[in-house]
């Protein structure tokens, strides 16, 4: 009976990641951009060159570097690199001997020059990785594993799902979000917690509660006539790449993403209670179990909307810091920046979200339990 019980979940999981990684080729091709080549290496020594100082080009020094290449077809040769320092902290790279960067590689008249893109951070991204599933297997046991595989799947289907829909298939944005959400709630929630009233409980409202903030933003990207400009990367793919894209409706996608995961949180915490409940109480009705799912609720919603507050802040606190030092900027003109009112939606229209998924959650599960009784 058991098996049967599990059975369902784990067929239709493996269908959804068959079907998605089966269509991976055809979601990421549509790119013809040429690629540019980049090499890994060392830095060997640096040795600072005579510059005159340029206001006008920016350049207060440079250095000449000498990298050994790791990687690539010219792996172990030593070459040099000119590394100008224009005193800009966002685009100034200023590395040691030993440390290891990335160079690109153009060829100029025959002749191969080599510039410094980046610090290599693959090592330590790799070592926070490995802390992290090693965390999840230790604690979780065959937890963990889901939690990784889900994790995986969420990723897999927001760069090689949702992303190529809208850039090689022009989806309309809305509809690929909204997609994309249920298709990550449903699988995350089945593999987790099984096949059962919980889970689809969890399930119906976490994708209520989403509506919701999704309709708020939506509304209120309209009648605060926020541009979804708010950040440099906005801005540069704007006047670039995608000079066709509707940038609100991106910002609409991120803050429906942005509260997808603390949405889920709170679903599967009372959905899970009430039906530890019934277990536990058989003879409990709509109304008890619809209680114990409220009561926790109460208790979640207050922690849970102070973690999306506190994450979006986190996020902001540039930005704080220089609004904190603006003395002479008016509050009113504070508070009306496209910027400022950009994360305060995506703080509130969230949090709202989540807090309607609260009864949704109680009232949807405390009916599936009731029910099935």
């Amino acid at each position: 009976m058991k098996l049967r019980r599990i059975f369902p979940s784990y067929i239709l999981v493996a269908f959804i990641a068959c079907l998605l990684f089966g269509t991976l080729p055809v979601l990421g091709a549509g790119s013809n951009a040429e690629s540019i080549e980049y090499v890994n290496g060392v830095v060997l020594t640096i040795q600072s060159l005579d510059v005159t100082p340029n206001k006008k080009v920016g350049i207060s020094s440079k250095s000449l570097v000498t990298v050994l290449l790791t990687s690539g077809a010219e792996s172990g040769k030593q070459v040099q690199s000119i590394n100008y320092i224009t005193n800009q902290p966002l685009f100034d790279i200023i590395p040691s001997p030993g440390d290891k960067i990335i160079l690109a590689v153009s060829e100029v008249q025959n002749e191969k020059q080599y510039h410094i893109a980046d610090y290599n951070r693959l090592f330590p991204t790799y070592v926070l990785v490995g802390l992290f599933v090693l965390s999840l297997l230790i604690l979780g046991k065959t937890i963990g594993i889901k939690t990784i595989f889900v994790i995986c799947f969420s990723v897999v289907v927001i760069l090689k799902g949702m992303v190529p829909l809208i850039l090689n298939y022009h989806w309309n944005f809305i509809i690929a979000t909204m997609l994309v959400c249920a298709v990550i709630t449903a699988i995350t929630q089945i593999t987790i917690s099984g096949w059962n009233a919980k889970t689809w409980g969890a399930i119906l409202g976490t994708v209520g509660g989403v509506l919701i903030a999704g309709v708020l933003a939506a509304i209120s990207i309209s009648w605060m006539h926020l541009t979804g400009l708010d950040s440099e990367e906005a801005m540069m793919l704007k006047v670039t790449t995608l000079t066709f894209m509707n940038f609100q409706e991106v910002l609409f996608a991120g803050i429906i993403l942005g509260s997808l995961g603390a949405v889920m949180d709170v679903t599967i915490s009372i959905a899970s209670t009430q039906y530890e409940i019934k277990q536990s109480c058989p003879h409990y009705g709509f109304a008890e179990i619809f209680n114990s799912g409220i009561n926790v609720g109460r208790d979640v919603m207050g922690t849970m909307a102070n973690t999306l507050i506190l994450a979006y802040t986190g996020s902001s606190l540039p930005l704080i810091f220089l609004i904190a030092s603006q003395d002479s900027v008016s509050f009113m003109r504070i508070m009306n920046l496209n910027i400022v009112a950009t994360e305060i939606t995506r703080a509130l229209t969230g949090s709202i979200g989540l807090i309607c998924s609260i009864p949704l959650t109680a009232i949807i599960t405390a009916f599936l339990l009731s029910r099935k009784s």
